[in-house]
Parts: structure tokens; sequence; C-alpha cells
């Protein structure tokens, strides 16, 4: 489960998603979003007309008395009152405080009236202050109160003087008074708010005045109950949607008619964000193409607008801009996003994300995913560009990009600005990986049409499927990998990790080989090279030499491998290069001056940096360049030769010498014989070990030391393990020979002591001579 999280975590849509439920949770929990939930309700106050039971009515007393506090006249008070009882009232709320009139008898005359109309009589107290006057409202003097039935007509504004919900009691002093709407609804012991549902027309409630009642208007109010309510300064006046300024009356009246509906309810914004933030959440999830997003968006949204017309028919009361928050702060979070990737995230040439925006997404995916890195090395790049405009560059990476997505709708190609597109793929969706890279690269690889040209696109692949490492470290592993691949040789080169090619990749070896080569320790043997002729020895090959602590001599075949497959291959060159030449000096130091051989591999000869090592270790040591020589190794490999002969020629002039390595193994050994420079040909082992049982085999070898006399070469054969093919080599010619007949790889300090007892016996046969 925690998995699947982080894996839904992980796409940028959906941290969105949760982002914004999140903020919007906070938001309307702070109310912040309030004014705009005001005005969603004053909307829908507008969307129904609804009209009143009709049970309740309302009756206005005029005041002759405009000083603050002041009361109604008490004569025209008993009149109503006899008036409405006359009339058959069922109950009658006065909604304004009755002051003593200061004459004894008509004070008298109300009270026996209020309380002649006994459970029918319904007196108000306001216990809150009230706060839009900033003073304390009059309240009934408590000679009328006594043993009289007493509501609260209390209720609380926001700030643009709005009532949106009144309490079912409020406390006063010890006691609760039940809210002035309760009596009028018949509800009892109410125990929730109620919502005024102002889509009841409060135009409609039964009304007038006392003066008309008196005189015989046609208002009916039998069989109701009658507020009577105050004009002038005794009346308190609130706002409500769609009237503007009325009487608070209308407010408890309003509460009233939709407490009698059954409605009025109130459901906070918790209730609209789980509801509609989980099925945001879930559309998002689930949707995976922009157009079904869109769809589900504009479904999304109209589903709110739905609800906010449902609710005002059912006339309750839903916080909305919960949801619309979501809707809101999701579309700022993508803007930013989309504004962010267009501006610092996305390749302005190609219009494609940048490894920015890679190594954002790879860092989002979970370490140990079965996910494959692969890295693209568009060559010839810079060529293809110099003859095109910006426009058509882009719109050439862009075609390259379509081509490599072929299959997956929803695979994110990304380009670095340079030479490399990168994506990924899941492995588990492939049986042959490398297959179907080798295949998309044949595809990626057909000619571009633009501007009515054909342009050819050349590429490499490197893929890494290593698990367990950090995903920025996986793709610049993919890019070394695809450096190291070549088209004519290996255009897909894929690095796995142990449990799938323990003998290639083995990230125990990586990982000490790393500490290896940032700690000096993989030295150097030098393996003696003699004069097939004389039997001296006039050489020597330095050899890579691995010892790690725990495992012991690890093989150069392997660490080797490890080097250039993890881009550490010029790394390793040049520490060998700096200690074979550090080796010479120390010989040359010795008195002895024989010829070095160092191994570099092809595939750096792509440019001038191994030009530049060899030039620098030079420079720095006291060696003569005609005793260096490079041998070159599986120069199948070479793809340019253009390229690396420049290369040949820039050390060349230097003095230092070329040799072939294994010839005869790989067939483009002779395109590399006659394209090159060379100066020596090194037999390969392979066929100096079968001299003595092939025929074959002996008349390659016949063949190849002839081939080396005739243009010139030095022929030189390696693996020589016995005095018989030791004698077979010097009866064909063979110039220089090494192999475990002649000399084991010895240390620098066993090579300086041969030298010196082959010196010391040259000398001592001088003298006998």
């Amino acid at each position: 489960m925690l998995q699947k999280l982080r894996s839904l975590y992980a796409i940028e849509r959906l941290r969105h998603a949760g982002f914004a439920i999140i903020l919007a949770a906070l938001f309307s929990a702070a109310t912040i979003f309030r004014p705009i939930d005001i005005g969603i309700w004053s909307m829908q106050s507008k969307m129904f007309d609804k009209q009143p039971s009709g049970e309740i009515a309302l009756v206005t007393l005029e005041s002759s008395d405009a000083s603050t506090g002041a009361v109604v006249a008490s004569r025209q008070l008993v009149d109503t009152l006899n008036k409405l009882e006359a009339d058959g009232a069922k109950r009658v709320v006065l909604d304004f405080p009755i002051r003593k009139s200061g004459a004894d008898k008509l004070d008298s005359e109300l009270r026996e009236t209020l309380l002649g109309l006994g459970d029918r009589a319904v007196l108000t107290r306001t216990v809150r202050t009230d706060l839009l006057e900033s003073r304390a409202v009059a309240e009934t003097d408590p000679y009328f109160t006594r043993d009289m039935r007493v509501v609260s007509s209390d209720y609380e504004t926001d700030f643009l003087d709005f009532v949106w919900g009144v309490d079912p009691y409020y406390a006063h002093r010890q006691s609760k008074l039940p809210a002035m709407w309760t009596v009028l609804a018949d509800e009892g012991d109410q125990k929730r708010p109620v919502q005024p549902d102002y889509t009841v027309q409060t135009a409609a409630v039964p009304h007038g005045t006392s003066t008309a009642l008196m005189n015989g208007s046609t208002i009916e109010v039998a069989g109701k109950t009658v507020v009577l309510g105050a004009t002038g300064s005794p009346a308190r006046s609130v706002k409500v949607p769609n009237e503007g300024f009325v009487t608070s009356s209308l407010v408890h009246i309003v509460g009233a008619e939709t407490a009698k509906r059954g409605s009025g309810q109130f459901y906070d914004w918790g209730i609209s964000i789980a509801g509609f933030g989980i099925a945001f959440f879930l559309l998002l999830a689930t949707l995976r193409t922009r157009r079904r997003r869109r769809i589900g968006y504009a479904l999304w949204m109209l589903a709110i607008g739905f609800a906010i017309v449902v609710a005002s028919g059912l006339g309750i009361r839903i916080i909305f801009t919960g949801p619309l928050g979501i809707a809101g702060l999701f579309a700022i979070l993508r803007f930013a996003a989309n504004f962010k990737r267009r501006h610092l995230q996305i390749e302005q040439r190609s219009g494609l994300p940048n490894f920015v925006a890679m190594n954002r997404d790879l860092g989002n995916r979970i370490g140990g995913e079965r996910i494959a890195i692969v890295a693209v090395k568009i060559a010839r790049l810079d060529a293809i560009f110099a003859t095109l405009s910006q426009g058509d560059q882009g719109r050439y990476l862009r075609q390259i990009a379509g081509r490599l997505s072929l299959g997956e709708q929803s695979q994110t190609i990304y380009y670095d600005g340079g030479k490399n597109l990168a994506f990924v793929l899941p492995i588990a969706a492939y049986n042959d990986l490398q297959g179907h890279l080798e295949g998309l690269r044949a595809i990626a690889s057909q000619s571009v049409s633009l501007s009515q040209r054909d342009l050819d696109v050349s590429m490499t692949v490197g893929v890494d499927q290593s698990f367990e490492k950090p995903m920025a470290s996986r793709l610049n592993s993919a890019i070394a990998a695809a450096d190291q691949a070549r088209e004519a040789y290996r255009p897909v080169f894929v690095i796995s990790d142990f449990e799938a090619d323990s003998e290639e990749w083995d990230y125990s070896l990586q990982a000490r080989l790393e500490d290896a080569l940032s700690e000096d320790r993989i030295g150097i043997k030098l393996q003696p090279q003699a004069n097939l002729q004389t039997g001296e020895i006039i050489g020597a090959e330095s050899l890579a030499r691995w010892v790690d602590e725990k495992h012991g001599d690890v093989s150069p075949a392997r660490f080797i491998l490890q080097c250039e497959r993890a881009g550490r291959l010029d790394d390793l060159t040049k520490r060998i290069t700096h200690k074979t030449l550090r080796a010479a000096e120390s010989l040359l130091e010795d008195g002895f001056e024989p010829q070095i051989s160092i191994n570099v591999s092809a595939i750096q000869f792509v440019d001038h940096r191994i030009a530049d090592l060899v030039e620098e270790n030079l420079a720095a040591c006291r060696m003569n360049p005609a005793n260096l020589v490079i041998e070159v190794t599986e120069t199948a490999r070479i793809e340019d030769f253009a390229v690396a002969r420049e290369v040949f020629e820039r050390i060349g002039k230097s003095g230092v010498r070329f040799s072939i390595d294994d010839f005869g193994i790989a067939s483009a050994n002779f395109d590399a014989l006659s394209e090159l420079p060379f100066d020596e040909i090194k037999i390969d082992l392979a066929f100096v070990h079968r001299m003595r049982t092939s025929q074959m085999a002996r008349s390659i070898v016949s063949n190849v030391i002839r081939l080396a006399g005739e243009t010139g070469l030095v022929s030189v054969a390696e693996g020589i393990e016995d005095r018989e093919s030791y004698e077979m080599l010097k009866d064909l010619g063979c110039d220089i020979g090494q192999g475990f007949y002649i000399a084991r790889p010895l240390t620098l300090g066993e090579l300086s002591e041969t030298l010196g007892l082959q010196r010391d016996r040259g000398r001592i046969m001088r003298r006998i001579g």
C-alpha cells in the first residue's frame, strides 16, 4: 500500500492535487474563502422563488417616540393585542422591548392583556449586545416579563450585515432562551441551528401595520402566528439577499419557514472537500490522456455547479468554496509548474523537457523501482545543425523524439540541449529490452525530411538498469553507456545490475573500483619483450594490476570493462600512463632505456583527449618518446577513421609509435591497418598457441609476419609459452616476442634487476669473446 501511495505521489498532477486539497482545507478552516461563500449563497437565493407557508404573519406597530431605547405607545399595543385576539390569532410574538408608559393604570391594563393571552403571548429578549450599533439594545421591563414566556430574538451578522444562520437558543444568565424562530416553527426543543433559506420570498409573507389592522384591513390573522414588530428606533434591521435591509423579525420568520420545510441544514467545508476532493483525485489518477482529463475537469466543475443548484433547491447551505478552492489552487500549481517547465525545464529550441526536468521527475521515482534509464546520443549533431535554421533544428529533434516514444503515448522524452536524449522504460513490459531498443533505434535512425531535404540520423543507445543506485546517478550512467556504445560495434550498450549480469557488472566491484581509483591503488606490472633473433630483452608491456584488499587479484578484463561502462576509462588510462612513464624514468636512472608499451582502447580515439593525456605525461618526464609504444586494442570499434588519423598523427609527431593489438581477431583490423599509421603488428596469442598443432594457425602467423616485413612494420608475437613456439617464430622471422616462456610480468624492481643481469652477462660475454 505504501509503495502504491509513493508511486501516486511520484505523479506531478496527483501531487499537485494533494497539495491543493490540503491548502483548500486550511484556507476553508481559516474562513479565508468566506467572502466567496457569501457571494455563492447570495447567488443561490436568486435561483428559486419559494412561497412561504402563510402560517406566520408580520404586523408592525409605528412608534411615536424616537429616543434611544424607546417603546411603542402602550395604548396602541393594548388595542392591537385585543384586535388580534378578537380576530383569532393563534399566537402573538412581540419582537420589541416593552417599557412602562408612566401611567400605572395603562401599564396594568397592558400586563393584564398579556397575561390574559397566556401561552399565546410570547415576549422576546435580546441577549447579545448589538455590535453593529455599538450599544446595548433596550430590554422589556421585568414588570411585563414576570410569569410570561420569553424567547430570544438574537441573531449574528457577518461583516456585510447578512444573517446566514440562527442558533436554536441563546444563553441568558443561568438558563437558555429558545430562539424566536423555534417558537414560530413549533419546533419545540430544537438543538440544531437553522440556515434561513432566502429563496423563500419575504415579500410574500402576510404583513401589514397595526393601523391598517385596526381599520379593518384585509390581512388574515386567524389561526396564524403573528409577529408584532416595531418601526422606527426600536426596530433592528439586517440585510438579506435580494431585499436589502429589512426588519430583523423577518430573519426569524424566514428561519421558521425554512425549518417547517425540513431544510435549513448546514454542511461545513469538510464534507464538500472530502467528497469533491476524492472525486478530483480519482479523476486525475484514472484519466491518462490530456483530452480525457480536460473532459473530466469540465464534468467535475459542472458537478459543483449542479450541487450548488441542488443545494439551493433543497434549502440547505453548503460551503462550496472548498472544492472551488481545490480547482483554483490546482490551476495555480499547474500553471506555476508549466511556467517553470517552459522557462526553466524546457529546452527552448526543441520544446522538449530538459535534463533538469528529468532529474526532478526521476528524483520522485522510488529507488529500486524496476525501470530502465535510456540515453540516446545523436552522432554528428553539430554538423547537421550547422546547415539548419533554429526552427528546423527543433523540428529535427522533435521528429526523433516522436519516434523514440513510438508505442508509448505517455512517454516523456528529455533533451539536454546538446547531443543526448533520454527517457524511462518499465523493464517488466519487455521480455527482451535490448532487442526492443535495437528495433526502436532502427526506426529512429531513419532519415528526417526537413525543408525538402533528407537528413541522416545516427545514434547510439545507452541503458542503465541498475535498480539500487540513485536516479541521478543512473542517468549519468546511461549517458556514459551511450558514449561507450558504437554504431558499428555495439549500438545499444546495456549496464545491468549484479543479479542480471554478475560477471560484467557487480555493484560491489564497482564500489571497490571507485575506491581503488580514488585512492590510486591500481598499479602496473611490466611483461618483458625480447628480440627473438638475439634473445635480448629490449622492452616491456605495461599491464594494469589491481589486488583488492578483500578479494585478491581482479581480472584486468573485468575491471577494465567496468571502467569503460562507468565512464572511467580515461581516468584509468591516465593513471596507467602516468605510472608507466614514471617506471620508464626510473629505469632510465638505472641506466636502462627499453621501449615500453601501454594499452589504449580504440574507443578513446574519438577525440583529442587521449592526445592531450599522452602529451601532458611526456612533458612531465624525461623518457624518450621514441621508446613509447601505444598498443591500440579493439580497433574494430573505431567509427571515424578520419578523426582517429588526426589523433594518431598528432601523437606521432612527438615520436611515439603505434601498435595494432590482437591482430587477426576482428575483420576490421585490416581496415584499421590500411587507414591508420601503425608501426607494429601484434599477433594475437590465439594463433600463437595453436601454431604447433594447426597448420592454418601457422600459416596465418607466417603471413602476418611477412605482411609486416613487406610494409615496414615490426612484428610482435604474444603468448609464447614454450621453446618450440619460440623457435618456430624465430624461424619465421618474427621480430619481437613476449610470453611466460620469456618472462612473466615483473615489478619495476624485478625488471630493473633482470635488465642489470642481462647487461652484466653481455659484458662477461664480450670479455670472453
